[in-house]
């Protein structure tokens, strides 16, 4: 009986993308967490005794800034070495673009498989064959799986490659093959990289996306980690996902249907924010709260979201200090009293509210909307417009978002307004 690890997509050291917008922050604490995650990962290793470690590709997040990041891969290396613990490793997209991984020798105890072709390691003292293959350049196309042999008999057979697979949304399709591609080639393992959600693929043969790590920003949420294989006489035996993150990305979503009254919002939050931290297993949380359902509430959260954002974070600083950050709060309830009340009314209050509801959420259909697009442009920094932040302003899902909440924040100031004055 042996055991060994498996990981996938350590990014280490990858850059912190756009959270400078952002005063409360904790930058130096996401800065570090792919590093902390991974340390994390080799003392696992020498907890667990394991025979080897299998990395399924992105080991680095692209060309380093300094040889740093090298030389902390090499220290931690020189530990798995010291306990005669063997790394095999896969390049992936993000590695195939470091170019300064040449100018460093490997570790004696690391693997990394050519690029290529596919090669086999064979370790007769546990009877077991790793077949792999790197990536070359940064974008793959060709189906890699195709590639591979057949399995050895009377051994325990381990593919190792970084791959989209059959597609997943959110990543690029690099190297593309199906699950009856590698379910052909007759391996009890296949250890994959590339998706950085965890997913068992299969269970005969085990077909497994390990995830990345540490999540590194809101849409890697949730923990974040790798497998321990557990095997006997040529068979997988256990299968343990063990987290290894070191900050936890979380969204929560709380339900104010019916809710009248903002101390009982409250309320509600400061309970979900004690529930999330007590998943996290003291761990620091970077959390991005979402308010839904129908509330008499609504229009007037909409109508000062910078209010409503601040209580929230205020109540997070006194729940748990410094181990929460609320990146963002979403207000996305609906009104459902006043406002239909009011637009009822045939009254100019009425009718304006009317007209901004049906107001469409295509920018060539707003009068003036695109003008304003162009002047935001020339005063805002171009990174500021970029696929990766809220003001992709190329994607029309980012104008349906900025002119759905732009009503609703008119709306709840007219509706607090005109509640003002019936007072």
């Amino acid at each position: 009986m042996f055991k060994f690890i498996h990981a996938a997509d350590i990014h280490l050291d990858s850059p912190l993308r756009g959270l400078s917008r952002y005063e409360s922050a904790p930058v130096d604490a996401i800065r570090d967490a792919c590093r902390r995650a991974f340390k994390n990962l080799v003392d696992l290793a020498i907890e667990e005794k394991t025979a080897f470690v299998l990395l399924a590709g992105d080991l680095y997040d692209g060309d380093w800034k300094d040889y740093s990041t090298g030389i902390f891969l090499s220290r931690q290396m020189g530990r798995l070495n010291q306990h005669e613990i063997q790394v095999f490793c896969v390049a992936g997209n993000h590695d195939a673009a470091n170019r300064m991984t040449k100018a460093l020798d490997t570790p004696s105890n690391m693997k990394i498989f050519s690029a290529g072709k596919v090669e086999t390691v064979k370790l007769k003292e546990l009877s077991v064959a790793i077949h792999g293959r790197s990536f070359k350049t940064r974008e793959v196309y060709e189906n890699l799986a195709a590639g591979f042999c057949q399995a050895e008999q009377g051994v325990f057979n381990i593919g190792l490659l970084h791959t989209s697979l059959d597609g997943r949304e959110g990543h690029a399709g690099y190297a593309p093959c199906s699950l009856d591609d590698l379910v052909s080639k007759g391996y009890q393992y296949w250890a994959l990289g590339h998706i950085h959600k965890q997913q068992i693929v299969s269970e005969d043969p085990f077909i497994i996306f390990p995830g990345c790590i540490q999540g590194r920003h809101i849409r890697e949420r949730g923990p974040k980690g790798c497998v321990v294989v557990t095997v006997e006489d040529e068979t997988v035996k256990k299968i343990e996902n063990i987290p290894l993150d070191v900050l936890r990305w979380t969204q929560i979503e709380i339900d104010l249907t019916d809710i009248e009254e903002r101390r009982d919002l409250l309320e509600k939050v400061r309970e979900s924010i004690e529930q999330e931290q007590t998943s996290a297993e003291d761990r620091p949380l970077a959390m991005r709260i979402k308010l839904l359902g129908a509330t008499k509430l609504s229009d007037q959260l909409a109508a000062f979201p910078e209010k409503l954002e601040q209580q929230i974070k205020a109540l997070g600083a006194e729940i748990a200090g410094e181990t929460l950050w609320i990146e963002r709060v979403e207000n996305k309830t609906q009104g459902k009293y006043d406002l239909e009340t009011t637009l009822a009314d045939d009254n100019a209050l009425g009718k304006l509210l009317n007209s901004i509801i049906s107001t469409p959420d295509d920018i060539d259909r707003i009068d003036g909307l695109a003008d304003k697009i162009a002047e935001l442009r020339q005063k805002l920094p171009s990174q500021a417009f970029r696929t990766d932040t809220m003001l992709d302003l190329n994607n029309a899902q980012t104008i349906k978002r900025i002119t759905q909440d732009a009503k609703k924040m008119l709306i709840g100031r007219m509706l607090s307004t005109e509640g003002q004055n019936e007072n």
